[in-house]
């Protein structure tokens, strides 16, 4: 039997084994769990799980019955902390961007008044290293925040989820 044959095989078998199981469906298990309270290890697992959910989905989460009264209390603490290093790795990201665009424009500046840098290729290099500063700041600014925004909602996402207990 072919490999694409032998993997199209293990596909069907698996969905056929996993036709109950929903997408938006992560299921936790005692492995997740220390003395009925989750553990990084299974808040990980939970987010890992949860990166293939749509937003736009609500997230159903079960649980081991024995873990119920503590699992509510460990997930808003944890989530909690992250979402306060979110909020203070964004407020960084933005000033981080400012810096390097002050900086950038400080080089244009400078390269404009100075008479040392009106020499044509002192002046391309100027604007070459201005230019560095700008682009890095707008990364910061459009891609590193945006990153930090998904986290964040992911994160919500987590925390707003249904919980049943099994």
């Amino acid at each position: 039997m072919s490999k694409r044959k032998q993997y199209d095989k293990l596909e069907k078998t698996l969905e056929q084994k996993y036709k109950s199981h929903r997408e938006n469906e992560v299921v936790l298990s005692n492995e997740d769990f220390k003395n009925g309270k989750l553990t990084v290890f299974g808040y990980n697992h939970l987010k890992q799980q949860c990166d293939y959910i749509p937003y736009s989905e609500d997230i159903e989460i079960k649980i081991p019955k024995e873990c119920e009264s503590g699992f509510k209390d460990t997930l808003e603490s944890m989530g909690a902390n992250e979402l306060s290093r979110i909020k203070k790795d964004r407020r960084d990201t933005k000033i981080a961007a400012l810096v390097l665009l002050f900086t950038g424009i400080l080089f244009v500046v400078l390269g404009n008044i100075l008479e040392f840098f009106r020499g044509n290729f002192f002046q391309n290099i100027v604007v070459i290293v201005s230019w560095v500063f700008v682009w890095a700041a707008v990364e910061k600014w459009f891609f590193d925040r945006r990153a930090l925004k998904e986290k964040r909602k992911s994160l919500l996402q987590i925390l707003s989820a249904k919980i049943t207990v099994q």
